[in-house]
């Protein structure tokens, strides 16, 4: 009897072994800072994040995972944005307000319905979109209280505002794009 439990219990422990795997993660910060024409000072830190996972004991190379965030500030910290994965492309200052466009990617859901079982069935992709915000400002006191935050627009307002504004692009690595961009 105890052979029979005993061998169970030997394989999987064996099977763990050689299947289970460890991770070793590297971190790169990179930070590019940009005197704008308009005395502003642009900093943008992208954040690099590489998992690689590796066998315990065969040492056998699973795969590589690749992650990266940005943030990007403006005059040390007068306007901030945090984008994560998205990938920042243009910053737009007006007279009054400051605008951004970068590019995300987006889980776009799909159900399709099997009419013979009648069963739904979930999938899904991912789209790189263009998204446009502005930068809105409700601090005050030495901004101390109240809030800043970032709006989402639309691109007819976003390339309205181009006409009279001044647009300058952000330094990034062009991991995301879009093949038919058009912004006038």
């Amino acid at each position: 009897m105890k052979k029979f439990i005993c061998t169970p219990i030997f394989g999987f422990a064996l099977i763990f072994l050689f299947t289970d795997c460890k991770s070793k993660t590297e971190e790169r910060v990179d930070i590019t800072n940009k005197l704008l024409e308009n005395n502003k000072h642009l900093e943008v830190k992208k954040t690099n994040k590489n998992t690689t996972y590796t066998g315990l004991i065969t040492n056998s190379n699973y795969g590589t995972s690749h992650h990266y965030s940005y943030k990007l500030t403006v005059n040390n910290g007068d306007v901030n944005w945090n984008g994560g994965t998205a990938e920042p492309k243009h910053l737009l200052f007006c007279k009054d307000s400051i605008y951004i466009h970068y590019l995300k990617e987006k889980y776009i859901p799909i159900n399709a319905k099997d009419s013979i079982e009648n069963k739904v069935e979930k999938g899904g992709y991912y789209e790189v979109q263009d998204v446009f915000e502005v930068y809105v400002d409700k601090r005050y006191f030495f901004k101390f209280f109240g809030d800043d935050y970032w709006l989402e627009i639309s691109s007819e307002r976003y390339n309205l505002q181009k006409e009279s504004c001044t647009e300058y692009s952000i330094p990034n690595d062009n991991e995301l794009s879009i093949s038919n961009t058009i912004i006038d």
